[in-house]
């Protein structure tokens, strides 16, 4: 008769510890999001005079493609940054198991050389997140932001169109790939 009543309280026990839930199944880990808040940061973009060189960097060999024109597609990028809206963007920190690829899987980013033989890189915002051998798992864009990179100071602007146009690779349309 004990080992019934034994039994059967432990069964309520175990019973009532599944109803209320104090044993969790675990869980996948939850992917964490960027955010993106408005900013008050500036910055001074140059002019398309300043402008001595754009390009892009694209491809898994990181190839360098040139404008097929240098002045209209300067022009369009200028005005591109000139309604460009800056805000202060907050990253997932990067996994705890470091993703190696060896080849260039970033997507295609825009180089602007001044005069000064300065470099300015301009990219759609991502970072990766997560272990897969599908890469498209990998990469996680803050949608419409981009990264204005000098040195190795980093400035986060909404501009949906430059993003677009780099992300989608409709830059291709105006720059020498073959």
């Amino acid at each position: 008769m004990r080992r019934i009543l034994i039994a059967v309280v432990a069964v309520a026990l175990l019973f009532g510890i599944l109803i209320t839930g104090y044993v969790r199944k675990p869980t996948a880990p939850q992917e964490v999001d960027a955010v993106v808040t408005p900013s008050q940061q500036t910055i001074q973009f140059p002019n398309a005079t300043d402008i001595q060189h754009a390009y892009v960097v694209w491809g898994l060999a990181a190839g360098s493609f040139s404008p097929k024109n240098q002045y209209q597609t300067v022009a369009q990028i200028e005005q591109w940054l000139q309604t460009a809206q800056p805000v202060s963007v907050q990253l997932p920190p990067p996994p705890k198991r470091p993703v190696t690829i060896n080849a260039n899987t970033n997507p295609a980013g825009l180089v602007l050389e001044l005069p000064s033989k300065q470099h300015i890189s301009i990219s759609p915002t991502f970072y990766m997140e997560g272990h897969s051998n599908d890469l498209s798992k990998l990469y996680h864009f803050v949608d419409g932001v981009v990264t204005y990179q000098v040195g190795s100071k980093a400035f986060y602007f909404k501009d949906p169109e430059l993003y677009n146009w780099l992300k989608s690779n409709a830059w291709q349309k105006q720059f020498n790939v073959k």
